[in-house]
Parts: structure tokens; sequence; C-alpha cells
């Protein structure tokens, strides 16, 4: 599933026109977004280019952008405004944007065994303990038993207690930057449960995000955990981390 915004599009996508603004379809499914992907291609190259047509799409890949000229499809990374753009069909964009999850099989036996086993397997017995030890935490569950958990950054616990969910709150209130000159970006953090990505000096809107967020903890450190947009950690109250790019908090 993929969530898109168009930008100077006509409610069919058959059109461009500066005038229009983003407009949210939601979520698609692949076929539909598949769909949507050859309406913008066949968009008439003779309208003015000023109009500049485009998609911002949000999926498990990523944030993206994605641009129509003469035919073909550009595909930007929105968060990467530095990152040369790719040129792709709308199979390889689908491709790309909704990766498919391949589960591993599961054969279930034939035959009802003939004997009652002496014991439990160990891996259920380790899994009742880390059950119990962990109450059943989802997050932490999670770390625990996914086949990549060691190459993986902390678990993040969520915090369900309302005193602290309050103060910690209100303290994270603010906005945050990783300089002062255009370009430079900013995690704005609202009293609403709302945190906005956008960049100094910017004028395109597909250059804003805005997700929600879940206060929590990774590794003991104070974090944000978002519905689409990943973690930010808190490396003081005053200062965050966010793929590796330090933000000091300007409000």
């Amino acid at each position: 599933m993929v969530t898109v915004t168009t930008v100077n599009l006509s409610a069919d996508t058959s059109a461009a026109d500066s005038r229009l603004g983003p407009s949210e379809l939601g979520v698609l499914t692949p076929d539909e977004f598949r769909s949507l992907l050859d309406r913008l291609r066949r968009i008439d190259s003779a309208q003015p280019n000023d109009a500049d047509p485009h998609l911002v799409v949000t999926s498990a890949a990523g944030r993206f952008i994605i641009r129509t000229g003469q035919g073909k499809l550009f595909l930007f990374d929105a968060r990467d405004t530095t990152a040369p753009y790719g040129l792709r069909s709308p199979e390889e964009i689908v491709t790309q944007l909704v990766p498919q999850i391949t589960q591993a099989p599961f054969a279930f036996p034939s035959t009802t065994p003939t004997k009652k086993p002496k014991a439990a397997p160990h891996y259920a017995i380790a899994s009742a303990f880390v059950f119990a030890a962990l109450g059943l935490n989802g997050y932490t569950i999670n770390s625990v038993f996914s086949i990549e958990s060691v190459a993986q950054p902390p678990a993040v616990v969520v915090l369900t207690d309302l005193n602290e969910l309050t103060t910690r709150g209100r303290d994270a209130i603010g906005s945050y930057a990783t300089g002062s000159r255009p370009g430079d970006r900013v995690i704005t953090v609202t009293p609403d449960g709302k945190v906005r990505f956008s960049e100094l000096g910017s004028r395109d809107s597909s250059s804003i995000n805005t997700d929600t967020f879940r206060l929590g903890r990774r590794d003991k450190r104070l974090c944000l955990l978002t519905l689409e947009s990943g973690v930010v950690d808190f490396v003081n109250p005053d200062t965050l981390l966010y793929y590796r790019d330090t933000y000091r908090r300007s409000k």
C-alpha cells in the first residue's frame, strides 16, 4: 500500500494546473497506484511546464516525489533533494515503492504423531520465558524474535505512564533545525501529537511532511516513534538526532 498526494493535478489526474495545489488521494493498492502512474505520464506535454504536476508518495520504502515529462516518469527521494532522480517505468516504481513481503513456507504435518513428545521443544520454553519477562511489550518482543535483530538498533519501548507522557510531551514541543541557512532541515513537534519535517526557505509543498508520533525510549534515550517517518532520538532536551543529522532547538 502507498499513500498518495497529488500536486497541481486535476481530480482524474489527466490535466495539470498550478492553481490546484496539493490534494490527498489517500491509500492506494499497487494496482490503483500503477493506473495512476499510467495516467500521470500521459499528461499532454504541451501544457505549461510551470504547473509542475507531481505526486508525493509515502510507503514502507520511504517518501518520494514523482514528476512527469514527455511521457516519462522521474522518481526523486523527498528526503534528499541533492540525490539524482531515477527514470522509471510505472512497473519499476511500483516494485521499488511497494516491496513484496515473502513469508517463509510452512508445511502442516500430513499425519498425526503416534507418540507424545517427551518434552516441549526448546524454542517453546524460551518463548514462554520471553513473554513472561517482557510483559507482552509488542515493540520489545518484535526485537527479540526478529531474524535481523542482531544487526538492528535497540527496540523502542513506548511510554505508558500518564504523568511521564504529560511531562515529556510538553518538554518535546518546539522546533529543531540543522542550521539557519536556506535548505537546512527543520523538525517541529506540535502539542497535538504531530511532527512536521520541512526545509528552511522552501516554497515547495512536497518538502513538508507531517506525521504522528508516540513518545518512547530507545537505548534509555527519549524518542519520537512516528507512524511513517521512522524514529527521532533525543540526545538531550534541546538536541535531536534523525538519520545521523543533528537538529538543535531553535524555538
